[in-house]
């Protein structure tokens, strides 16, 4: 009964019975008052009723021009009815009937019902039609506001991948340049400096290093950049209730995408990975850099790859490092030059000429000579040119591979310098491309300009060598050709 009674109103509404009553009635009372004699105006020329019936059903439809139509009706009677109440009824409605104005009105009622009709239904088909065209701009209008901020979205995608499209190649070149820079021994600088790369290479707002103590089951706190004071909960993690664990045992790249398909990670999750990758040191896991915060648009393949490529660069310098500093507790480290002793040099080689026989993998050596390094000492001390040596070595090592290792070899002015991985025709190259850049710097002893004269023989791996001392002979034979 409700439902009706809404739909009985809300029609009723439709028909604007207000006006229609107003107008009809301000007539009737007009035709009453003012033109007795005319009753209904059925004997004019031009019948007022009949224009409002029309006005009402061209402007608000046919049910507006019917309802017009039947008021006028009921009020014409009214007023004929009222008139004959002192001269009676019937006799009053028998004279209308037999008059002249019987025949009008008859005329005024059909007339005014098919053109209130007949107007009414175009009214209506233009109402509908102009609904329609209103709804379907409506429509248009909310789909250009969609396609507005979709095309504002893809305009941000599409400029972030311009940039990285047209910024890919120097991007990896520019990666591998910071890498190269950060190879430093220096144990504390290195971690805050991995996380520096992995800020300015793939956007992220917060991330960790973490070291994975394997005896222990547990990860260590190393580094971390845009952590604030309450980040920090816990430095120390168990590897078995943490994603950062979970990644460190099994040597698996972590994404959050994977938590849709991994139930065992859901349970692990703590909302603190992002992106997760293991860093690889001979073989085994050693850390794990972690991304907490990114922003949504650098949360891509593309950031994944770089911090992989990131882990990758800095698995060699941080070994190297860990290296340094377990040399540097025996005292092995020559303080002048900063390079591992002659012994120390003997036990990597031949760790590392065994472990490529195991590996079936190639090893080369090569060593360098300061040939002048007399004429020098006359003139500066063998401190300073021990110095000269340092600026040499760092020099070599911004253009090496990253798991290049240096060391002092038996000459004061001499040392050597390992590169596994490496067979005879790379151990070439890299020589070549060693005494470019050595000819090419600019190296000073006290403000001084000088030039080093540097000499090298280098040998690599091959079947019919016996050991590493074969290695050592081949290179110190061909060193010794270069000063004939």
């Amino acid at each position: 009964m409700k439902g009706t009674a809404n739909r009985i109103a809300l029609a009723l509404r439709k028909i604007y019975p207000a006006e229609i009553i107003t107008a009809v009635t301000v007539l009737a009372a007009v035709n009453y008052f003012y033109f007795p004699e005319y009753t209904g105006f059925f004997i004019a020329d031009y019948n007022p009723y009949f224009i409002v019936i029309i006005f009402f059903s061209c402007f608000y439809g046919k049910l507006s021009g019917i309802f017009c139509f039947i008021l006028s009706v009921i009020l014409i009677a009214s007023i004929i009815t009222i008139s004959g109440i002192n001269s009676g009824i019937i006799k009053l409605w028998e004279s209308f009937i037999s008059g002249p104005a019987f025949n009008s009105a008859t005329r005024f009622i059909f007339l005014s019902f098919i053109f209130s009709v007949i107007m009414g239904e175009i009214r209506d088909s233009l109402g509908i039609i102009i609904t329609k065209h209103k709804n379907k701009i409506k429509e248009l209008e909310s789909k250009e506001i969609k396609l507005e901020h979709e095309i504002k979205a893809i305009t941000l995608v599409n400029e972030e991948y311009q940039d990285r499209i047209l910024g890919q190649q120097n991007s990896l070149i520019s990666l591998y340049s910071t890498m190269i820079a950060l190879n430093s021994l220096d144990m504390g600088k290195i971690y805050p400096n991995i996380l520096e790369a992995v800020v300015k290479f793939s956007g992220a707002i917060k991330c960790s290093l973490w070291e994975y103590m394997r005896e222990e089951r547990k990860l260590k706190l190393l580094a971390h950049s845009g952590w604030a004071e309450e980040d920090i909960k816990e430095r120390i993690l168990s590897d078995s209730s943490s994603i950062t664990g979970w990644v460190a045992r099994n040597n698996e790249v972590f994404s959050v995408k994977l938590l849709q398909k991994h139930n065992n990670l859901l349970e692990l999750d703590t909302k603190q990975n992002i992106i997760t990758i293991p860093i690889i040191i001979d073989n085994r896991v050693w850390g794990v850099i972690n991304i907490e915060e990114i922003p949504f648009i650098k949360y891509n393949l593309y950031s994944e790859q770089l911090i992989m490529m990131i882990a990758d660069l800095a698995a060699p310098i941080i070994s190297n490092a860990i290296r340094f500093d377990e040399i540097n507790k025996k005292g092995e480290i020559d303080l002048i030059t900063g390079l591992p002793s002659l012994d120390e040099m003997f036990s990597t080689l031949k760790e590392e000429y065994n472990k490529a026989l195991n590996d079936n993998t190639k090893l080369s050596l090569v060593i360098f000579e300061i040939t002048n390094s007399q004429e020098l000492t006359e003139k500066y001390s063998d401190e300073k040119v021990l110095s000269l040596l340092k600026d040499v070595v760092y020099e070599l090592k911004t253009i090496s591979r990253k798991d290049a290792m240096f060391f002092q070899y038996k000459e004061k002015f001499q040392f050597s310098m390992l590169l596994p991985n490496m067979d005879y025709d790379g151990a070439a190259m890299q020589c070549l491309s060693f005494i470019e850049k050595i000819n090419t710097a600019d190296f000073k002893i006290d403000e001084d300009l000088v030039q080093p004269e540097i000499i090298l023989g280098y040998s690599s791996m091959r079947p019919n060598l016996k050991g590493e001392n074969d290695l050592m002979m081949l290179s110190e034979n061909l060193l010794e050709m270069q000063k004939i």
